[in-house]
């Protein structure tokens, strides 16, 4: 249920992208090593974008399938960090003079530890072997308050000159366009595919909704395509959406160390996405914006920032589960 491989290949990034790994993650062929890296620095950019979810095949008996989502934005790509194996890439949506800090999407290349999504607002540190990890790039996702959403392994190919990247099958929680929206499923399970086009690139999604509390045990709703097409654009204003970042990157810099803190300390962690009419991304974008208009150390912006984390993360003694 994916589209078929696009055609022709970007002219990709140049030849500064070229980077030789360092020895504390070798790998037996360099060349793939920095076509890797350049589709992944591909992705960065100004863009107009389309998000597309279609429920395309029911699998449980009386299903209805809701509507087609469709929405689309206009949306830049900035790249963070650049140290060689690993890169991480920031999404800003703008909209107008609306602007949303959006998903942040993390490469690492033979990670061995990552967080995977175990149900009941719980992720689980996992951890893999060196020959599961060799010749993969790690992709972790996270969301608009840089609280994880899924994280996968998957391998680069180049074949015909397409770029492509798909990863394995991983648990996700709902969703923030449904999360208010609906309570008949609470589990999410898909693969991403990242290919570089002659124009930008898409993400297409293969997920299957699943109601985990279903009577006589786990029910799959249906079957969802996504299809998320990145175009690259050279005519739209982006300036409210790189004034924002800019007044606020300090403030989400922080954030970010703050949940590696918490990652560090903890083998699994329970993320409520809202405390009673509280939501975890409306406080931290409140805060972003009341704190980035004060000149205040990184120390004392972490210490309100953690009573907000406070307030919506817990260590969990769940047992671990293996999506």
């Amino acid at each position: 249920m994916r589209i078929p491989a696009l055609l022709a290949p970007l002219a990709l990034l140049l030849a500064a992208c070229s980077v030789t790994p360092p020895a504390a993650a070798p790998v037996a062929d360099t060349a793939r090593f920095n076509a890797d890296r350049k589709a992944i620095l591909a992705m960065a950019g100004e863009f107009k974008v389309a998000f597309q979810f279609d429920e395309d095949v029911p699998l449980k008996a009386g299903y209805k399938p809701h509507e087609p989502h469709r929405s689309g934005a206009f949306e830049f790509v900035e790249v963070l960090e650049d140290s060689s194996t690993r890169i991480v890439l920031q999404h800003v949506l703008v909209i107008g003079d609306d602007v949303i800090k959006h998903w942040r999407q993390d490469w690492q290349y033979q990670r061995t530890r990552l967080w995977a999504y175990t149900g009941d607002d719980t992720w689980a540190r996992r951890d893999l072997g060196a020959a599961e990890a060799a010749g993969t790039w790690t992709q972790a996702v996270w969301q608009v308050d840089d609280s994880p959403r899924y994280a996968g392994i998957g391998r680069w190919t180049h074949e015909g000159g397409v770029s492509s990247w798909t990863s394995e099958v991983e648990w996700r929680p709902l969703p923030r366009r449904e999360l208010t929206t609906r309570n008949d499923y609470d589990k999410l399970t898909g693969s991403n595919r990242q290919t570089i086009t002659p124009t930008g690139w898409v993400h297409e999604q293969d997920n299957l909704k699943i109601d985990r509390k279903a009577a006589g045990g786990e029910q799959v709703l249906t079957h969802e395509r996504g299809l998320n097409t990145y175009t690259r654009i050279s005519d739209y204003d982006f300036s409210k959406g790189r004034q924002y970042w800019q007044e606020t990157r300090d403030y989400w810099a922080v954030v970010r160390q703050a949940w590696d803190d918490r990652f560090a300390r903890h083998d699994r962690l329970v993320i409520h996405a809202a405390q009673g009419e509280e939501r975890l991304y409306q406080s931290m974008f409140e805060q972003a914006e009341a704190l980035s208009n004060q000149k205040m150390a990184a120390a004392e912006m972490r210490s309100w920032i953690d009573r907000v984390l406070d307030r919506f993360v817990e260590p969990s003694q769940l047992a671990a589960r293996t999506p």
